[in-house]
C-alpha cells in the first residue's frame, strides 16, 4: 500500500488530516520542522527538508534554493556521514540532469530516494506512467483538499530503514594499523554491498579503492559509524587511519 505525505509552509493546513508522513523545513523563510510534530497525528513520520544544504533528510533542488551540483554534493556528504538514502527533491523535468549531477560526484540512483514534483493526477513518476524517470515518491498537487497544502504519493518502502534492508556480518573483524597507518582489505564476495566502519575513538578514515575510484573520507567514533558503499567492480581497498589513534577499527561486511 502506498503512503501519503503532506507538506506546507503553513502548519495550520495539516489540521484534521490523517497521513503517513509530513515534511517541513529546517531553514529558509519558513522553518516549519521544529514544531511540525505538534500539528500532525501521533506516529506520523517526519521528514526534514533543507533549502540551503544544511543537514536534513531531504535537499530541495529548485530555482531559488540549491542547484543540481550543490544538491549532489549535499547527497554525497550525507552518505559519507552514514545517512541512509538521503532524499533529493526536484521537478520531474529536472530528474535526468539531477541524476547526472549525482553520478558526477559518485552517487548512484539506488543510493538516494528521489522525490519528484509533477503536478497532474495522483501518481508516482515512472516512464510507463508519465514519461519521466522513476521516482520513489511524487508531489502531485499543491492544492490538496482545497488547501495551501502539497500532497505526495510515496512507495510503501520509502521509509524502509537500513536495519530492515541489510544483513550484517557479526562479529566484525578488528583492523589494527601498522606504522604507516594503512591496511589492505580484500572484499570477500560480489554480494557484499557495503563495509561498515566504527571505532571507539574519534578518528578520520580514508578508503582508497585500488585502481577504481577517488579516495573517500569518513569520520567515525564516539557513536558515529560509516556504511561505505562498495564501488562496483572493487576487489580490494586500502583503509588509512588519518586520526592517529591507537584503538583498532571495527569492520563488518553488509549485504543488501
Amino acid at each position: 500500500m502506498r503512503l501519503v505525505m503532506y507538506d506546507s509552509i503553513d502548519v495550520s493546513q495539516f489540521a484534521g488530516l490523517a497521513m503517513d508522513a509530513a515534511a517541513g523545513y529546517v531553514d529558509g523563510h519558513w522553518q516549519t520542522f521544529p514544531t511540525l510534530g505538534r500539528h500532525v497525528p501521533s506516529g506520523t513520520r517526519l521528514v526534514s527538508i533543507s533549502v540551503f544544504g544544511n543537514p536534513a533528510d531531504c535537499i530541495d533542488v529548485e530555482s531559488g534554493d540549491v542547484n543540481n551540483s550543490q544538491g549532489a554534493t549535499w547527497a554525497r556528504n550525507r552518505l559519507n556521514g552514514g545517512h541512509w538514502k538521503p532524499i533529493v527533491y526536484t521537478s520531474a523535468s529536472n530528474a535526468t540532469a539531477m541524476f547526472n549531477a549525482l553520478r558526477a560526484v559518485g552517487v548512484q540512483r539506488n543510493q538516494i530516494r528521489f522525490w519528484s514534483a509533477h503536478y497532474t493526477n495522483r501518481h508516482i513518476c515512472s516512464p510507463s506512467v508519465c514519461g519521466f524517470p522513476q521516482a520513489d515518491g511524487t508531489q502531485w498537487t499543491d492544492r490538496a483538499h482545497g488547501r495551501n497544502l502539497d500532497q505526495s504519493e510515496l512507495e510503501s518502502s520509502f521509509f524502509q530503514t537500513t536495519a530492515q534492508r541489510r544483513r550484517v556480518q557479526e562479529p566484525a573483524m578488528q583492523v589494527t594499523f601498522g606504522p604507516n597507518g594503512a591496511a589492505g582489505i580484500a572484499v570477500p564476495s560480489p554480494g557484499v554491498t557495503h563495509v561498515r566502519l566504527a571505532c571507539s575513538q574519534g578518528t578520520q578514515l580514508r578508503v582508497d579503492w585500488v585502481g577504481l575510484a577517488p579516495t573517500q573520507t569518513f569520520d567515525v567514533g564516539y557513536g558515529r559509524r560509516a556504511d561505505v558503499r562498495i564501488v562496483s567492480g572493487a576487489s580490494e581497498f586500502v583503509l588509512r587511519n588519518d586520526g592517529d589513534v591507537q584503538n583498532p577499527v571495527s569492520l563488518a561486511w553488509v549485504w543488501g
